[in-house]
């Protein structure tokens, strides 16, 4: 059986499967001789290697758990001497002489049974399941057929070129993946270079957290992409997205579709928008307020409002905010702070999709902000879930809802204005996972967990707050945020830093069953036709439940906490789990099956998806035992 010690990866490793050439100096050497992946460089050629390693990593990953290529772990030798890596073939499998990539593996990777009949050079194999980016190492190679010759991969767009070509793939939506994850590499690279300090635990405000992240979404390939769409300019790695100056547009009321006191509610960035310079009065001067409407819009997303609705006429006034996390959602600049946020269509492919906002989002906004009291209703653990209402909205009338979610605006409570008043402070999740400059997470340092009996302490109240705030909605009125670190916003006391529970923010992304909710609350949600909102069974909401909850925010902290590879953190999520859900109930099963769906992010992106869901089945991480033993099912009591 192998052991961690079997890690060690040799000088020669990539040797054992092919003859690599002597590398140059700015690619990778083989890890044995090279620094960690995850300690944090120093250079500009540390950057950019680095972030070519994040991008290439969570694409293997995908690939592999998509089911887009097969995959095997190799395994060569006997204890100190053993190498280890993962092979991707293309045909039948490794043994057949034909065009593979090899990567290193930092860790094993969960498998199958070992192949007896099958074997490569001396290596023995077994079916890869589930791969992490964080099991890989920097060194990645291709294989020409009936060769020894190996070359080093430069970047991850060479991987998804030569992975399209095995599976026939179209070649106008490869092309768009490999810019996207050229955007994404490169944009990775300048976060590296330009990290800011980490925030303080009790003292920062919640925009620090938010613009402080650095890398993002875990496992996405497309995790740091700006990639703009015409005709919006590009934007480069030195485009500045934290801090604009919003615009304004007047536009025909009867062009809109207004949900809630939209402008009442707007009222203070009308008031202090600044003017251009020769601009006499205030903005609202400057408008028929009988017969128009006036909008923020993203000031790199303007020229696509003006591009598709000729009605909309720009304002001579500007008014300063900060970006979120997510770039769209904007944090304007007023005396005393804003009490709402406003989430602003912007024509920039980030991670999975185009960044605008559709009817659908606008629209059910405001009615899931009627519907709170319900939703919190029976909730075992009061004040465990703070919910950022989204009261008002406005989006275009026109009937092509392609083109509407052009010029749309959503109106969201803020979080720190609801926190403040409990004596709270909140901080998005992505950022206690996120490393710092010193390559260990923020979360081990804000808390000064340099023990591991602190780390499972800490996952232990992580996980029960986690689980308190968003599994009653589900288990009670089969409603499901999508608690994954971006929208979920861990609170805490603002003087002892003592966990307090969560806020949950952006209803684009979460899932109802209707009939349940119904039942339980007397209540319903109304929605549009085809809203990705209405879930058509209970397990669409068990779904997305698993996907942001466990396999989204949860696996990462675990890893961020070192508590995955032994599989210690994973026994402390099994225990807060089912101590929270009946045994007879639905999600207990749904949760605790053998195997569970993954969403797949690249075939997503080669369908053109992203409204609509691809998943594919793969290990259930809750039962992960340790490298080792990988998942091993089990009756859990």
């Amino acid at each position: 059986m192998l052991t961690s010690t079997m890690y060690r990866p040799l000088a020669d490793a990539p040797a054992q499967l092919a003859a690599a050439p002597d590398p140059e100096p700015r690619t990778p050497p083989p890890l044995a001789v090279c620094s960690d992946p995850y300690s944090q460089p120093r250079t500009p050629d540390g950057y950019a290697r680095r972030a070519c390693f994040a991008t290439t990593s969570r694409l293997l990953a995908c690939l592999v758990n998509e089911g887009l290529v097969d995959a095997y772990h190799a395994s060569t030798g006997i204890g100190s001497a053993a190498g280890h890596l993962l092979i991707v073939p293309r045909g039948a499998g490794p043994a057949d002489g034909g065009e593979c990539l090899i990567s290193q593996l930092r860790h094993r990777p969960v498998t199958g049974r070992l192949l007896t009949s099958a074997s490569c050079r001396g290596a023995t194999l077994a079916p890869v399941l589930l791969l992490d980016p964080e099991d890989l190492g920097m060194g990645h190679w291709i294989q020409a057929a009936g060769s020894d010759a190996a070359a080093l991969v430069a970047d991850a767009g060479q991987i998804m070129a030569r992975v399209g070509r095995w599976n026939a793939c179209d070649g106008a939506a490869v092309a768009a993946v490999t810019r996207e994850l050229a955007s994404s590499t490169a944009h990775q690279a300048h976060a590296y270079a330009h990290r800011r300090p980490l925030p303080s635990l009790l003292t920062a405000a919640a925009i620090e957290w938010e613009q402080g992240i650095v890398e993002g979404h875990a496992t996405h390939p497309m995790h740091r992409a700006r990639h703009a769409e015409p005709p919006l300019a590009p934007v480069g790695p030195e485009t500045e997205l934290w801090q604009v100056r919003l615009a304004f547009v007047a536009v025909p009321r009867s062009e809109l579709r207004v949900e809630g006191a939209f402008e009442e509610l707007l009222a203070p960035l009308y008031a202090h928008a600044q003017p251009r310079a020769g601009t006499g009065g205030r903005l609202l001067d400057h408008v028929d307020c009988a017969r128009e409407a006036v909008l923020p819009v993203h000031p790199l997303h303007l020229p696509a409002v003006l591009a598709k609705f000729g009605y909309a006429r720009p304002l001579p006034f500007a008014l300063p905010a900060a970006a979120q996390l997510s770039l769209r959602t904007m944090v304007p600049e007023l005396p005393g702070g804003s009490a709402f946020n406003v989430k602003l269509p912007i024509g920039v492919k980030t991670s999975s999709a185009l960044r605008t906002v559709s009817p659908w989002s606008t629209f059910v906004g405001p009615r899931i902000t009627q519907a709170i009291p319900h939703i919190l209703q029976g909730a075992p653990v009061a004040g465990a879930l703070l919910i950022a209402g989204e009261p008002a909205s406005a989006v275009s009338a026109d009937p092509d809802y392609d083109v509407a979610k052009y010029l749309s605006c959503v109106v969201r409570e803020d979080a720190e204005h609801l926190c403040r008043p409990r004596g709270e402070r909140a901080i998005v999740a992505a950022a206690l996972t996120d490393c710092s400059d010193s390559g260990v997470a923020a979360v081990v340092r804000l808390w000064g967990l340099d023990a591991e009996a602190k780390r499972r302490a800490f996952l232990e109240s992580y996980a029960g707050w986690l689980f308190d705030a968003f599994l009653p909605p589900i288990v009670a009125h089969g409603f499901a945020f999508e608690a994954h670190p971006q929208n979920a916003l861990l609170r805490i006391d603002a003087r002892t830093g003592e966990l307090r529970g969560f806020l949950i923010r952006d209803f684009g992304g979460v899932k109802v069953h209707r009939p349940t909710f119904r039942a339980s609350t007397g209540a319903d949600i109304e929605m549009l036709p085809d809203s990705f909102t209405d879930a058509h069974s209970l397990d669409d909401v068990y779904n997305v439940a698993y996907h942001t909850l466990v396999q989204c925010h949860l696996h990462r902290l675990v890893r961020a906490l070192g508590l995955h590879y032994r599989g210690d953190g994973w026994a402390v999520v099994r225990r807060a789990f089912v101590q929270r859900v009946p045994a007879g109930h639905p999600l207990r099963a749904a949760w605790l099956r053998p195997t569970v769906e993954l969403k797949c992010f690249v075939a997503m992106k080669l369908e053109g998806l992203y409204r609509h869901y691809m998943y594919r089945t793969v290990p259930n991480v809750l039962f992960y035992r340790s490298e080792d033993e990988g998942v091993v099912c089990s009756t859990i009591e």
